[in-house]
């Protein structure tokens, strides 16, 4: 039955019409975006008996860790690997780390939505997969009970969303992200009309995501979902989302320009307004999410236009971003650093054979190298292919224009991180 998720609701609390339309609608798109993703998998990857005798010893192992804790996150190590705490070691190292961990034990659904994710990476092998699919069944289930029961407005559930959100957009289903930021939206919603604020992880984690949606990769941003946030929440959301939207728009300027339609004098312009923008968020030197994301615009308006001046040393910035990046007080997962345009643009704007250059292909590639580690084939890499290709300027700055038609995933990703960037 493909996992699908069945609402029984006998003897449930009654409900409003809006609220039965909500839950039911919620279940029926995750239902067949769960179908259509099944549909599309052909795993293809050999393993030998030895390595799938010791993957599936691992995996019960993890399970009857996961059913009979009440804190599977202060677990086990792979546990902990697992739902993505991989900073974690010991998993009280930092005030913000422990308080991080105590958020993830606060909801049995993040957990499960989390599990979800890290099994479904884990491991090409059936057993995985299976687990996989039970975990984000289980999620989902209670995602729908709480709707039912109206308690949505938990940090905890919050994250639970974001989680389902990610997973979606690592497994490429856009149908299932689609209906996961309509349920973050409702979320934020229930929550302003309570007169709850949003944390400052959540934040965080959406300033991070702002050079994704500039590159058609976003995580979690989405305009609905900027434009829920409560006034108290999202100030210096609103600054980057203005910078953003600001450089979507010049970057269509600047194709026109090269089309012969438009006056360069309006880009140069433009670009100058953008950058005092950057700098001026640049002075947030306190919130390191914030002043890495100040440091990746700046660096994405310096590539879409170059200012005629020297005065702009690419260089320094992209070092600044590299020594930013690696002093986050929560670390990223490694999927999350897969799937970071603040690296790729780190990984561009470096010098060809430096240290920098090097250090942003490892945080793209390293999450990548360990599932093939534990089975996978090339597989992992076409999560960056994805990635590149939802993006004209980034084909183009990795010398792959014109090429969608004519290379894989794989090519795609020997390009990235290879052979163009040795030659640039």
């Amino acid at each position: 039955m493909d996992n699908l998720v069945f609402l029984n609701t006998t003897n449930a609390p009654a409900l409003s019409p809006e609220a039965t339309k909500r839950m039911r609608g919620h279940i029926t798109k995750s239902n067949f975006a769960k179908r259509r993703q099944r549909l599309a998998e052909k795993p293809t990857t050999k393993v030998t008996k030895r390595s799938k005798k010791t993957s599936n010893k691992r995996l019960k192992e993890i399970t009857e860790l996961v059913v009979s804790s009440s804190d599977p996150t202060q677990t086990n190590h792979d546990l902990q690997l697992l739902i993505l705490l991989t900073c974690l070691n010991p998993p009280t190292a930092s005030p913000s780390e422990a308080e991080w961990v105590s958020l993830f034990a606060s909801e049995r659904a993040l957990i499960d939505a989390t599990m979800a994710v890290g099994m479904r990476h884990w491991s090409p092998q059936q057993e995985w997969q299976i687990q996989a699919d039970a975990c984000s069944s289980k999620a989902l289930t209670s995602i729908i009970q709480r709707i039912s029961w109206r308690q949505t407005y938990s940090d905890g559930f919050l994250l639970t969303i974001m989680t389902m959100a990610f997973g979606a957009r690592l497994g490429g289903a856009s149908s299932a992200w689609d209906v996961h930021v309509d349920g973050l939206v409702q979320i934020l919603g229930d929550r302003r009309v309570r007169g709850i604020g949003e944390p400052e992880w959540f934040c965080d984690i959406l300033v991070l995501d702002a050079a994704n949606y500039i590159f058609n990769f976003p995580r979690f941003w989405h305009r609905r979902v900027i434009d829920a946030i409560s006034d108290s929440g999202g100030a210096r959301l609103r600054h980057v989302a203005e910078i953003c939207e600001g450089i979507i728009t010049l970057r269509q300027s600047i194709n026109l320009y090269h089309e012969g339609h438009f006056d360069p004098q309006f880009i140069k312009d433009e670009s100058a307004r953008l950058r005092a923008k950057t700098q001026k968020l640049r002075r947030s030197k306190k919130n390191k999410y914030l002043y890495s994301t100040a440091l990746s615009l700046e660096l994405i308006l310096y590539l879409l236009w170059p200012p005629a001046s020297q005065s702009i040393d690419i260089h320094t910035l992209t070092k600044e971003l590299q020594r930013t990046a690696s002093q986050f007080p929560k670390m990223p997962c490694p999927y999350m650093d897969l799937t970071s345009c603040q690296f790729i643009i780190g990984a561009v704007a470096a010098a060809s054979g430096s240290s920098t250059r090097a250090w942003f292909v490892d945080k793209l590639t390293s999450a990548a190298r360990a599932m093939q580690d534990r089975g996978w084939g090339d597989e992992p890499y076409e999560i960056l292919g994805r990635m590149v290709r939802a993006d004209d300027s980034l084909m183009e700055w990795f010398g792959m224009e014109g090429t969608e038609n004519d290379w894989g995933y794989k090519d795609v990703s020997r390009r990235m991180l290879g052979v163009h960037l040795d030659e640039a």
